[in-house]
């Protein structure tokens, strides 16, 4: 308790004592217009956050939020309503519950709710729109970290699975080894969370802006005190926003929109009244919250500042439909590989220090798993400059050396060669080079780029052997045939065909990009698994898989089981369905020799190459099926949303009919 000094009424000029109880404290922290006089004592120091959170019952958390809002706006007054929002309840409810993908029986066993299906395509986006148009006290770059699940705002917490672990063991009264077990049995430490509050919502509900503005600020803060926050954060959460909270820390909400940039465009475009491709553009160049950030303080004069760099990674242009469809000619043909698409990156300061980076297509930097490529890369005789290409190898076969797999390739990088592989890189294109965006230039122009700057490289012994895709011009179909039997001949996987007058199309499929290979594989999502029948011990839990291509409205298209897939690869996936908790909790059948086999459906986010004989059309449904099909490899390197469409499926028919 603090003792004041008043004036008193009956005699004036004398000083009487007033006992200020912890009481009139709460009253006038509660009508405070200040919010960061909550954190003041004597003066200027700060009050001890232990008193703020157990006497005064100014959660840790919220004190933490109110500190770095302080900071954040120059150690000004942060006004009483800057926390004021819509509930997290709501947001969880309205917003995460839906576009998470379970089904409503799993929502009321987790959470005794009653919750309809799961959108489809078209109401999430719907949902989306929705959300961004509604007034809820969130501001816009949190509202989009809500949608890509990513409320750090591309920032990497720094917890895993295990530090959330440790967070429940510090609140519950039970041993690591039987929380192993529960998670064992629950597959998903979300739901853990959830288990642990005691009820649906809580009595002082939290608001949306607190919880994310914490977990904003998070990474910033070393490990103890994230545990602290979290704790106070677990302590006043009910089981829906306990769960949620969990996935948000993870960033496994699952929502996908992070893969759907034309939805998300659209709807930024709409908000600042600025045209979608503008938006499109600013997105493939850096990323949603950066370009949202530069619509509120600069409008749309701000986007034309955001240009290519180096070192800021985008996602490549994609081939988009296959050589059959080719309308123009002539056209650039070039050998494509079986092998890993990245972009290297090269970048001198003024004082001429070099950064290097490799990305993939997902824009993850790969540069310290293939030894030597950064000395490769440094070599590249430019200052600045930006490749597109594909990481391949060659193998030493027993009479000739041939171009390896890509599943030997992958194999070599994760340590596991099952043959020894020597890397290679292959340039294709040109996107950047000192200075100067050669995007718009048509690919004619940028071949001559490439060619100057990589010629003299081609003969050197680099530790990467670094060279320039081949290829020709084709003046009809028949030259086009006759280069794919040419670059298949040599053992490479086939062909992709380019229009020589287009530009470079960032993070697009481009309809003037079009590829032929001879066998039959696509990229498709699990979205089931049928549970295992054995009574061997060393057997996983399922023993098969559900097969599925995307749909043209975003949705999903069974067209077959696999399963055989052998014991490193099973286990892998099975992990990958735990520790992402991909379960929905949706009960599925499948048809069987033995008759209807008992499954689990799976949220879309594992994709794997399937090989198979051919397709197969029911006479009855007239749905389309992969005849015997057999997982070649998991593609880590690939999102759902990246799979094949069942468009391709259709078109490998018509092929199939037509000989």
């Amino acid at each position: 308790m603090n003792i004041l000094c008043r004036q008193s009424a009956t005699f004036p000029g004398a000083a009487a004592m007033h006992i200020v109880s912890v009481q009139d404290v709460q009253s006038w922290l509660g009508q405070a217009e200040n919010l960061s006089d909550c954190l003041r004592s004597i003066g200027n120091r700060r009050v001890d956050d232990e008193y703020l959170d157990q006497t005064l019952r100014l959660p840790l958390h919220l004190q933490f939020v109110i500190q770095k809002m302080a900071i954040e706006a120059g150690h000004t007054e942060v006004p009483a309503d800057a926390l004021n929002s819509i509930s997290f309840y709501s947001l969880c409810r309205g917003l995460f519950l839906p576009l998470a993908g379970l089904s409503s029986a799993r929502v009321a066993q987790l959470f005794g709710l009653k919750a309809p299906e799961p959108l489809d395509a078209a109401q999430r986006e719907a949902l989306v729109e929705t959300f961004f148009a509604k007034d809820c006290g969130i501001g816009l770059v949190e509202k989009v970290g809500c949608v890509l699940g990513d409320p750090t705002l591309g920032k990497k917490s720094g917890l895993r699975r295990d530090s959330l672990m440790r967070v429940l063991l510090s609140v519950e009264m039970r041993t690591r080894n039987e929380l192993l077990d529960r998670l064992t049995q629950v597959g998903d430490v979300a739901i853990l969370f959830a288990e642990n509050r005691p009820t649906l919502q809580p009595a002082n509900p939290l608001t949306a802006v607190e919880v994310l503005r914490t977990l904003k600020y998070l990474p910033e803060e070393k490990q103890t005190r994230k545990f602290q926050l979290l704790r106070s954060l677990l302590a006043r959460c009910g089981k829906l926003e306990a769960y949620v909270l969990a996935k948000l820390i993870l960033r496994k909400a699952g929502f996908g929109f992070d893969y759907q940039g034309p939805v998300l465009a659209r709807v930024v475009a709409q908000r600042f009244q600025v045209p979608e491709e503008q938006v499109a553009h600013a997105m493939a160049l850096t990323d949603l919250f950066n370009t949202v950030h530069v619509l509120e303080t600069e409008g749309a004069a701000g986007l034309r500042k955001i240009q290519l760099r180096p070192l800021s990674p985008v996602r490549p242009t994609l081939a988009s439909g296959t050589t059959e469809e080719i309308e123009k000619f002539p056209v650039w043909v070039e050998r494509k590989y079986d092998g890993i698409r990245l972009m290297l990156h090269k970048s001198t300061d003024a004082t001429g220090s070099v950064l290097c980076g490799a990305y993939t297509r997902n824009r993850g930097d790969w540069l310290e798993l293939v030894p030597g490529l950064d000395r490769t890369i440094r070599m590249i005789p430019a200052r600045s400059v930006i490749l597109d290409g594909e990481l391949y190898g060659t193998v030493l076969d027993i009479d000739r050396v041939r171009p390896a797999t890509v599943y030997e390739v992958y194999a070599a990088l994760q340590g596991q060669p099952t043959i020894p592989v020597n890397m290679k890189f292959a340039a294709f294109d040109i996107l950047f080079q000192d200075e100067r965006d050669l995007t718009g230039l048509p690919l004619a122009q940028r071949r001559e780029w490439l060619t100057r700057l990589l010629q003299p490289l081609t003969a050197m012994p680099l530790p990467v052997p670094l060279s320039i895709s081949e290829g020709q011009l084709a003046q009809s179909k028949d030259d086009v045939n006759r280069l794919f039997h040419h670059f298949r001949a040599q053992g490479y996987e086939g062909i992709i065909t380019k229009d020589l007058d287009g530009a470079y199309l960032i993070a697009t499929r481009d309809p003037k990009w079009r590829k032929r290979k001879p066998e039959i594989t696509l990229d498709l999502a699990l979205v089931g698994a049928t549970f295992a029948v054995t009574s061997k011990e060393n057997a996983g839990l399922f023993g098969s898989y559900v097969i599925a291509a995307r749909t043209s409205d975003g949705g999903w298209k069974v067209v077959g089981d696999v399963a055989g897939v052998d014991r490193v690869r099973d286990a892998e996936i099975q992990g990958e369905i735990q520790r992402e908790g991909l379960m929905t909790g949706n009960r599925i059948e499948r048809p069987s020799s033995s008759g209807a086999r008992p499954g689990i459906e799976l949220r879309p986010s594992i994709v794997v190459t399937v090989k198979f004989e051919g397709l197969a059309r029911d006479q009855v449904t007239k749905e389309l099926s992969l005849r015997d099909p057999k997982i070649a490899m998991i593609r880590s390197d690939k999102s759902a949303f990246e799979a094949d469409t069942i468009d391709s499926l259709q078109e490998l028919e018509l092929r199939q009919r037509m000989g």
